[in-house]
């Protein structure tokens, strides 16, 4: 049935652009919701048969680097809970994410810090003392 309405409603060229754009997702700027989404709805399009345990290997392949390194010692084949983990670890580093930003000298702007000048003392003003 599936086959047969693909071909009915998607012409071929279709359906091959979208397992192309399936084989290459990743997440990029995409929550991990809106990733699976995009992901389950580009798989229908696969002309392969697709295992359980491929489809969590293709879906961790295609996560951030921050979310997948949490992810993949979980070794997990069954995909919703692939999702479900793949989300609260995303949850958790967003969180961590904000801790880290928050924290600092006060005033220190995110990413500048590291990048501003040295005190200097004021000069003394032309004619004045000089105070040393």
């Amino acid at each position: 049935f599936r086959r047969v309405f693909l071909e009915k409603y998607f012409p071929e060229s279709v359906r091959h652009a979208k397992e192309v754009e399936f084989m290459r997702l990743h997440q990029g700027g995409m929550t991990v919701s809106k990733y699976a989404m995009r992901f389950e709805h580009l798989a229908r399009f696969y002309s392969q048969g697709i295992a359980e345990a491929w489809k969590c290997r293709k879906f961790v392949e295609g996560l951030k680097y921050e979310l997948k390194r949490v992810v993949v010692p979980m070794a997990i084949t069954e995909f919703p809970t692939l999702v479900e983990k793949a989300k609260i670890v995303e949850r958790l580093e967003g969180s961590n994410h904000v801790t880290i930003v928050d924290e600092g000298p006060a005033g220190s702007k995110k990413g500048g810090g590291s990048q501003r000048k040295p005190y200097d003392r004021p000069q003394p003003q032309q004619g004045g003392p000089v105070i040393r």
